[in-house]
């Protein structure tokens, strides 16, 4: 299983002492995709002083970046790192922009303000469970295929059903823990099926 990640971009802002800062979660790819992130903002924003980054990618989180970008060391990409990382967030970047007030924070301050500002973000983006999951196919005679689609969206499935002169398809992918019921549900309907593994579905978290 593979960890979560965040369901959609998000925002959030918190002025401190003068300072303005806005945050912003982003789902990745991979960590290359963060340099064209940090563009952008900078790109948005060029009055702003600092543009900072961290992100986490790959199923398991093992490949982390995190930048300052002119902050003390340790007090904006740190802080945004461990936002993520106590999330048990992966392929996710969040980027924090600092519009700095004329009062200067302090070492602790800015911990407390980047590390915070970044986990609300990440708090607003939601939170998608990543699940192992396998996809069953089946071929079906083209006057049964509307009444087994009918009958597996019923049941709460998604499936995917693919028509030609010869007959149909049908495919669906579920999570492995609820694999056999869904092949069971698939014998009772009368559908030959196969399945194969190695898949993942992402559901949203309660």
């Amino acid at each position: 299983m593979g960890k979560p990640t965040i369901a959609r971009t998000a925002s959030a802002e918190v002025e401190i002492s003068r300072s303005r800062f806005l945050a912003t979660a982003h789902r990745i790819g991979s960590l290359d995709d963060v340099a064209e992130l940090v563009r952008a903002t900078r790109r948005a924003h060029p009055d702003a002083r600092h543009v900072c980054s961290a992100a986490v990618a790959g199923g398991l989180g093992e490949s982390s970046r995190s930048n300052d970008d002119g902050e003390p060391a340790g007090t904006a990409g740190s802080p945004m790192l461990a936002a993520i990382a106590g999330r048990d967030l992966s392929d996710v970047a969040v980027l924090v922009v600092r519009w700095f007030g004329g009062v200067k924070l302090g070492t602790g301050g800015l911990v407390r303000a980047y590390g915070g500002i970044a986990a609300d973000a990440l708090d607003a983006a939601g939170r998608l469970d990543r699940l192992e999951a396998s996809e069953l196919r089946g071929q079906l005679p083209l006057a049964d295929a509307q009444r087994i689609e009918h009958a597996l969206r019923s049941a709460g499935h998604a499936p995917t059903v693919e028509y030609a002169a010869s007959g149909a398809i049908v495919r669906l992918t579920v999570a492995d823990a609820a694999l056999a019921e869904a092949a069971s549900l698939l014998a009772q309907l009368g559908v030959e099926h196969q399945a194969s593994g190695g898949r993942i579905i992402e559901r949203l978290a309660c």
